[in-house]
């Protein structure tokens, strides 16, 4: 069961991706304990979580501050991504084991099942997507790219590269995760570089129509 103060950082987290909480903003912890019913201790816990997960900055003296994000932020991560998970993914196709196969295509059953809801709880395909794309990072075989991968994978800065995509984007996304499943399956180092790259400047252009 979530704690109160994982309830604490899904509120603030939504508040920051629907724009009720915009970059630069201060969050006052009376003020978000008075508005949840809840006491500033808790508060203060989820602030420090949301720290540590990119969502906002302490500034000494003033508090809590959310991070900018702007659009030409979200079109950096994704031409970064493109880059180095294509080379993650031809490295993974001759290293995956079976037990990371089995967790990519449980990932993407998932995925499926989710999207099939009336609205589709963004939080959990955001945390499904990144896991996919860790799995496959981890499968890569590199600490050097590992470590280069998950400054651009970080859970906020995801979670704000994937927010407000339409039900058609997010439905080829997940096709194309199969796809690139199957590649690494077939050790197809060549074809898992290619879907790699397709899939995440597709979801790139998704992003940019429906808005930063």
């Amino acid at each position: 069961m979530d704690t109160v103060t994982d309830q604490i950082c899904l509120a603030i987290r939504q508040r920051i991706l629907e724009g009720g909480f915009r970059g630069g903003d201060f969050l006052k912890q009376q003020m978000i304990a008075d508005e949840l019913g809840t006491s500033p201790a808790p508060v203060q816990a989820a602030l420090s979580r949301l720290a540590a997960d990119g969502w906002v900055e302490n500034i000494p003296y003033r508090g809590a501050r959310v991070i900018e994000w702007t659009r030409e932020d979200s079109h950096e991560v994704f031409e970064i991504r493109a880059l180095l998970e294509a080379y993650a993914a031809r490295r993974a196709a001759v290293r995956i084991r079976a037990t990371q196969l089995t967790r990519l295509r449980a990932i993407v059953e998932q995925e499926f099942t989710l999207l099939q809801r009336a609205s589709p709880p963004h939080d959990w395909l955001s945390d499904l997507n990144l896991e996919f794309h860790q799995t496959i990072m981890a499968a890569a075989g590199s600490r050097r790219l590992q470590r280069s991968l998950e400054t651009v994978m970080h859970g906020a800065i995801s979670a704000r590269s994937t927010y407000g995509l339409d039900h058609p984007v997010m439905a080829n996304a997940i096709d194309e995760h199969a796809r690139i499943i199957e590649a690494l399956a077939n050790a197809d180092g060549e074809s898992a570089a290619d879907l790699m790259q397709v899939h995440i400047l597709s979801v790139a252009r998704g992003q940019c129509e429906e808005g930063v």
